[in-house]
């Protein structure tokens, strides 16, 4: 499938992407540093020989933020408009902070920025005081980042951290949603790639399938929402990620039959997956009827409601389904376990122990609606709200980043489902420092924590220099809690940099 005209004009304006002769490129890895421009040699590597850097001024030598891979690419690279410029501190500097902090290899460091100086910038969308109606984050930024502190690692260990981010991708010139499928093919094809997303043979395979599953040629473009994630590998290699919404159901879809519709937004009936999961490995089939059963047994305002159907850009043995369902009630402890293990369906003695690190991070976060308790983090919310008007209670009630969120992923082959809940600390903490010293609690319970007191917060302050942390919850959007192969868990913390803030 060829890239479309309208995405192929948007890569090839030279004010929002770097045009490149990528044949010309070096191999990354191959390509080890060590003179004294070795940010300027790394940066040609990707972006090839040929690339015409800028000659720093006396004014961008001035313009240190202290990091410095991230101050000496900000030198050199041409700044092709102001929209590029503007995402580029935005997200370019918070992630490049977020890669010291994890410990990347420099050479790492300065290619994967490289990358998303030239790749991902001119799909941001415009520049405008209120931003795009992205429903990535509350506050509209089409931008969310994260990482994982793995649970099996020493104390102050960072080089096995993972740095990811997503956005959505949006047309800076008009404003309008870029197609899924398109934007996958450009980012793993030689001139996207950069050489460094990974697009071997059938890595698109199941975003191509589950694209047009969702998606018929009558539904509103504007309603095919969809994210594109970056996972940042240490053996310099990105893989992406493929987030797609369904479109909302019409009065219209009542004439059609189900097969044509395949699934919307918000619904409950999971069997028309079963001809999407035949067509991508019918070893799905198991984990999917399970799933099946509990959404029919669960009271219907607690019955997850799909909100996304997800997966990797990998080779399709290797890869995974992951939905993601909201509830429309049930923001209560008993409630996040209960949807947690399936009402029961995925309880044992392993798990158990499990649901007892997620507790501890939940009484840790939500102290207000402790697992002993009888309150819910609705109640807490209106008492959080208890001094301003309905409306402003509304508002955070019932944007899509309210209530608990799931994801089940089903994993070909084995029969199993591995749950996540996201908890939206965005809606339900008093501000960050409180969500940074909550998760540095739990790290110390965990037996990862460090000796210099207030590391989570620093760090946290550190990437996210806007504004400090304790004026407000917002740079926190999720903690998350998933349960890996093997009865392993892992914990996320995304985060938004609150790209129309001023900074």
């Amino acid at each position: 499938m060829a890239i479309s005209s309208f995405l192929g004009s948007l890569v090839n304006d030279p004010c929002l992407f770097s045009q490149v002769n990528y044949h010309n490129a070096t191999s990354a890895s191959r390509v080890k540093p060590k003179c004294e421009d070795y940010v300027k040699t790394a940066a040609s590597s990707v972006l090839g020989s040929d690339f015409k850097f800028k000659s720093p001024t006396p004014a961008s030598v001035n313009e240190s933020t202290g990091l410095a891979i991230y101050d000496e690419l900000t030198k050199i690279l041409p700044g092709r408009s102001s929209q590029s410029m503007f995402f580029w501190r935005k997200l370019g500097r918070p992630f490049a902070s977020m890669l010291e902090a994890a410990e990347f290899p420099i050479a790492l460091q300065v290619y994967f920025l490289t990358f998303v100086y030239a790749r991902v910038l001119g799909m941001m969308g415009p520049v405008e005081s209120n931003g795009p109606a992205s429903y990535m984050t509350f506050d509209g930024s089409p931008v969310e980042l994260s990482w994982v502190i793995p649970s099996n690692v020493e104390p102050g260990d960072n080089t096995c951290r993972q740095v990811r981010f997503a956005i959505e991708p949006i047309d800076p010139r008009s404003g309008k949603l870029l197609r899924g499928f398109e934007v996958l093919k450009y980012l793993t094809s030689p001139k996207g790639s950069l050489g460094l997303v990974k697009c071997d043979k059938g890595v698109l395979d199941w975003s191509m399938i589950t694209e047009q599953f969702l998606y018929s040629d009558t539904d509103d473009d504007k309603s095919k929402r969809f994210f594109v994630g970056f996972d940042f590998s240490r053996s310099g290699k990105i893989v992406l990620k493929a987030y797609y919404i369904p479109c909302a159901r019409q009065p219209s879809d009542l004439s059609i039959s189900r097969k044509a519709s395949g699934m919307r937004l918000w619904d409950v009936d999971y069997k028309p997956l079963r001809s999407l999961l035949m067509t991508l490995d019918p070893t799905l089939m198991k984990s999917l009827n399970m799933m099946i059963s509990y959404a029919e047994e669960s009271n219907m305002l607690y019955k997850p409601r799909l909100q996304i159907l997800s997966m990797d850009c990998v080779s399709n043995e290797a890869n995974r389904l992951k939905m993601y369902c909201r509830p429309s009630r049930g923001v209560s402890w008993h409630d996040a376990r209960h949807a947690f293990t399936l009402a029961g369906r995925l309880d044992c003695p392993k798990m158990e122990r499990v649901l007892t690190r997620l507790e501890t991070l939940w009484n840790l976060l939500f102290p207000f609606a402790h697992s002993q308790s009888n309150c819910d983090l609705d109640e807490g919310l209106r008492l959080r709200y208890a001094n301003c008007d309905d409306t402003c209670y509304r508002r955070s009630a019932d944007h899509p980043t309210g209530g608990l969120l799931y994801y089940y992923s089903l994993v070909p082959g084995s029969g199993m489902i591995l749950p996540k809940v996201y908890l939206p600390v965005s809606r339900y903490c008093a501000n960050d420092l409180v969500i940074a010293e909550a998760l540095e609690k739990f790290y110390t319970i965990d037996g990862r924590g460090r000796h210099d007191h207030g590391w989570v917060a620093k760090e946290v302050s550190a990437a996210y220099n806007h504004r400090f942390l304790h004026e407000k919850a917002g740079i926190h959007t999720y903690v998350t809690f998933a349960l890996k192969k093997n009865y392993k868990w892992e914990i996320t913390s995304y985060f938004s940099p609150e790209v129309w803030e001023s900074s």
